[in-house]
């Protein structure tokens, strides 16, 4: 495999991961609970979402590590979106960045973009590329949370 083409598509996914904290950073954890969408997305169910996301794509998709738990069920497809009202968006953070880790630990070790998931018929390179989107796409939605929950804009650090 690339490394070129590795390092990249992981500075991608990253910036993306980096900024998903970056915009949740700083908020009141009441005030950014208390907002949500009509179906009941909150920041909190965001951050829980993509920690959901990246296990299943990466570590039970791709390299079918074995006894993974996620915060959806069969019956509550939507599951990992609803947070308990005791877990802190710091928890959710150290959660997503844990994930994050023990994801790429997954990437690193893999021989080719090209290889196969075990669970899935998609390749390590579309995989990084939709988490990618998928991240990029839910970065967007906090991107409006955060706005009203508190009037805070921002694509990025300055």
């Amino acid at each position: 495999m690339s490394d070129i083409e590795r390092e990249s598509l992981l500075e991608f996914l990253q910036r993306q991961r980096d900024l998903v904290a970056w915009k949740v950073q700083g908020g009141d954890e009441d005030v950014l609970r208390a907002v949500s969408t009509a179906s009941g997305m909150t920041a909190q169910g965001v951050v829980n979402h993509l920690t959901n996301c990246e296990r299943g794509w990466f570590r039970q998709a791709f390299a079918d590590q074995p006894d993974l738990t996620f915060d959806f069920t069969d019956e509550d497809e939507d599951g990992d979106f609803r947070i308990p009202d005791d877990v802190p968006m710091a928890q959710l953070l150290a959660n997503y960045a844990a994930e994050q880790k023990r994801c790429d630990e997954v990437i690193l070790a893999a021989e080719t973009l090209d290889q196969k998931a075990a669970n899935r018929d998609r390749s390590l390179r579309w995989i990084l590329l939709h988490l990618i989107e998928e991240t990029a796409r839910h970065l967007g939605h906090l991107d409006l949370l955060r706005e009203q929950a508190d009037g805070a804009t921002g694509e990025r650090p300055r």
